[in-house]
């Protein structure tokens, strides 16, 4: 993990930030609290049902492409294959932040991205399921039984470009490894399928939200499942600056590990960062909070941007997640963004819910 000092760094930023908004707001006292019900409802029809509905159709058109490279095997056809993958992360990515209701019952968020793999117990276990062709592994049914990590989008990223995986643009047709890659995209579809049909169930979690009140078990007023999107929001990008970025660059070049990052493999890490930067703005713009609080949202666009802008400067190098974070000057930029990172979610965390009468409370990430 970084040490003390960049840590105490990015706080006293962060403290900055929040002493600069909070004066600048303090002309001004807090509106009363609106209404956060067509807020929620935009928040769900709007940016959660199609962004799984996107998951869903992109791990479809990622077992199709597989299918055809598992009839006929050949190095264009495994380029295409690992081209489409990815599609499949930028969808994960615009979801993984929903990590409530549905996506958190039958072990779900994991099935779909067992991450972070703690000395990576998942990694071998997919492992030795390829190395013994354990011929369950190709049934979804059966593959849905096995351990979480066999199962999900960082199990498939072994497959397209794990230890081994070239051997598929040579194999023989049908062969073992590229058949469990199909089995895996139709474990993901049926993940996503259930977490949709569940949001969307007449008594599922849409209804939860949409009807608070003392007879529900979850949500007692409207203002509880708001508190809850933001608790996700913030968490996200607790995620995406210390234990995806962060934790990944450490104090200097010389010390990163960026392979303590996902998709290092797929050399998708900045594209699946930038998903998730996305994901945040389009989920505060179709519930409509640039409207409930927009000197703050206006804010939380700016310091997204500032992380996002180097996010795709970075991206424009022709070098690999890993290169760039032993690259002095890329190094150097991608600490930076943790900074801005780190004002948004003090944004998200405390100045909105504190502007909004809201309290965040529990964070699922405390401890991690």
């Amino acid at each position: 993990m970084p040490s003390l000092a960049p840590r105490l760094r990015l706080l006293a930023v962060s403290l900055f930030l929040a002493g600069i908004f909070q004066n600048g707001l303090s002309a001004q006292e807090p509106l009363p609290q609106p209404d956060f019900a067509p807020v929620v409802k935009q928040m769900v029809e709007h940016s959660v049902l199609p962004g799984y509905q996107k998951l869903i159709t992109a791990a479809m058109t990622q077992g199709r492409v597989l299918e055809t490279l598992c009839q006929a095997p050949g190095p264009e056809q495994l380029q295409q294959t690992r081209d489409e993958f990815r599609n499949l992360v930028i969808a994960w990515s615009a979801v993984e932040m929903y990590r409530l209701g549905p996506a958190i019952s039958d072990n779900r968020q994991e099935r779909l991205f067992f991450w972070p793999d703690r000395r990576s117990r998942g990694l071998k276990q997919v492992e030795e399921l390829i190395s013994q062709q354990d011929p369950t592994a190709l049934a979804v049914e059966d593959l849905r039984k096995k351990s979480v990590p066999t199962q999900g989008i960082l199990a498939l990223e072994y497959v397209l470009f794990g230890r081994g995986s070239e051997n598929l643009a040579t194999a023989s047709a049908d062969n073992f490894r590229c058949r469990y890659g199909v089995s895996i995209t139709q474990a993901i579809t049926r993940t996503a399928d259930e977490i949709v049909a569940e949001w969307k169930n007449p008594d599922g979690f849409a209804n939860l939200l949409y009807n608070t009140g003392p007879e529900n078990p979850t949500y007692r007023n409207d203002a509880e499942a708001m508190q809850d999107f933001l608790r996700v929001i913030s968490e996200n990008l607790q995620s995406s600056r210390d234990m995806k970025l962060a934790n990944a660059l450490r104090e200097n070049p010389a010390a990163s590990k960026a392979k303590l990052a996902p998709f290092w493999r797929s050399n998708l890490t900045l594209v699946a960062l930038q998903a998730d930067l996305t994901s945040i703005r389009q989920l505060v713009e179709a519930g409509g909070l640039t409207k409930l609080a927009p000197r703050l949202t206006s804010s939380l666009d700016f310091e997204i941007d500032q992380a996002s802008q180097v996010f795709v400067e970075q991206l424009k190098k022709p070098q690999s997640w890993s290169a760039l974070t032993k690259d002095p000057a890329s190094h150097k930029r991608l600490s930076y963004s943790l900074i801005p990172l780190a004002g948004a979610q003090n944004i998200v965390a405390d100045l909105l819910p504190e502007y909004l009468g809201l309290s965040l409370g529990f964070n699922s990430l405390d401890g991690d």
